[in-house]
Order: C-alpha cells, then sequence, then structure tokens
C-alpha cells in the first residue's frame, strides 16, 4: 500500500513542481521590473528639472551679457536657480549612478564660476580649464544628458543633438 501511494503522490508532486517553478520565476520577474519602473520615473522627473535648472543659469548669462533686460532682476533669477541646484544633485546623489553624480557634481561645479562670471567676478578655476564657464557648463550638461540616458536605460544615451546645430 505505501508503494502505491507513493507512485500516487510522485506525479501529483512532480506536476506542482513543474507549475510551481515557472510561476515564481515569472514572478520574480515582474517584482523586479515593478521595481526597475518605480524609480525611473523619479529619476527621469529629477534629472529633467536639474537640467531645466542648469539651462535658466546659462540663459541668464547670456541674457546679463547680450541684452538690455534688468541686470538685477536676472542676477536675482539666475541666484535663486544656483541654490535650487544643489538640492537637485543631492537628490540625484541618492538614487543616481556614480557617472550620473559625478556629471551632475561638475554641472554644479561649472554653474558657481557661470554664475560668478555673470556677477562681473573672475573665475575661481580659470588655471584648471582652458574653457570658459558657460562653455564647460555646456558640456558638463551634455555629460549629465548623456549619463541620465544611460541610468534610465535609452538604447543609445550618446546620440543627443548638440546645442548648436
Amino acid at each position: 500500500m505505501t508503494t502505491q501511494a507513493a507512485l500516487t503522490v510522485l506525479p501529483v508532486t512532480a506536476g506542482a513542481l513543474i507549475g510551481f517553478v515557472p510561476t515564481y520565476l515569472m514572478e520574480r520577474r515582474r517584482e523586479r521590473e515593478a521595481l526597475r519602473k518605480r524609480w525611473d520615473e523619479p529619476m527621469h522627473q529629477l534629472c529633467s528639472e536639474t537640467v531645466v535648472c542648469v539651462r535658466k543659469i546659462l540663459y541668464g548669462r547670456n541674457q546679463v551679457k547680450y541684452s538690455d533686460a534688468d541686470k538685477d532682476v536676472v542676477l536675482s533669477e539666475m541666484e535663486d536657480d544656483y541654490q535650487r541646484l544643489p538640492l537637485l544633485v543631492e537628490q540625484i546623489r541618492l538614487l543616481g549612478t556614480r557617472d550620473l553624480q559625478v556629471a551632475a557634481r561638475l554641472m554644479l561645479r561649472h554653474a558657481y564660476a557661470v554664475r560668478l562670471e555673470a556677477r562681473g567676478e573672475p573665475d575661481p578655476r580659470a588655471d584648471e580649464y582652458s574653457k570658459i564657464p558657460y562653455e564647460r557648463l555646456v558640456d558638463a550638461v551634455q555629460q549629465f544628458r548623456v549619463e541620465a540616458r544611460k541610468q534610465l536605460r535609452v538604447e543609445t544615451p550618446e546620440e543627443i543633438a548638440r546645442e548648436e546645430p
């Protein structure tokens, strides 16, 4: 009787395992995908806000340098954007890859120099770089975009049009 019972239970057990393993693997895959998507949207939003903030600083610098806009108002707006930038960079440090964090920190570093230049102050890192602060910041934004696209798993992250065609 025990052999008969074992022969009956064995196919049932094997069938249960055959059904359980693929179901378990599919469920784990869905969980990983859901976790990845849960962080992609906040990272996309955060990177977008960061680039917009830096672009406003660059735009402000151009207004100060090339337009008849009220320089005090423009500099005040630039200051507000610059004060917001380190907060965004800190958030990137929580969610971003190391390369994305470094790219964000470089944007912050060069935004500081652009801000000083717009106020008529000297570039504190002129001896470290061959380019002016504006050009360094434009390059840093481009590198940040590439790193953000890598983290967001864009198929061709390096294929981004330059600012000036």
